[in-house]
């Protein structure tokens, strides 16, 4: 039986959405998530990057690490990255771990395309 893979590219003309297709984000998994980011980012140059996590239930340090390194990989290059739907239990772990003030966090998608800061 195939792998499932960790995300899946969403047709979007103002952002390049990409959708985690996975529940629980394991080392395995983070490490194929941040490939698939950083190929696809190739693609489409100088748009802002939306990860969509609404189907992530579980991100450990790692996930969250790895976050953290593509978001300022991004900022150094001029590009923004923004999360959407965060799960209530990784968004405390976030926020009790200070990363809100790295990474960008947003409920929607619609929040994302009206914040002037990814423009």
């Amino acid at each position: 039986m195939p792998e499932t893979p960790v995300t899946e590219i969403r047709p979007h003309e103002q952002v390049l959405l990409i959708a985690v297709l996975k529940r629980s984000l394991d080392e395995t998994s983070t490490r194929q998530l941040t490939q698939d980011v950083l190929e696809a980012a190739g693609t489409r140059a100088r748009i802002p990057i939306v990860l969509d996590m609404a189907n992530v239930r579980f991100a450990p340090s790692v996930a969250l690490g790895a976050l953290v390194k593509l978001s300022n990989s991004f900022k150094l290059d001029g590009r923004r990255i923004a999360i959407i739907g965060v799960d209530m239990r990784i968004r405390d772990a976030i926020r009790v771990t200070r990363l809100d003030q790295v990474l960008v966090l947003h409920a929607t998608l619609n929040d994302v395309l009206n914040d002037p800061s990814l423009k």
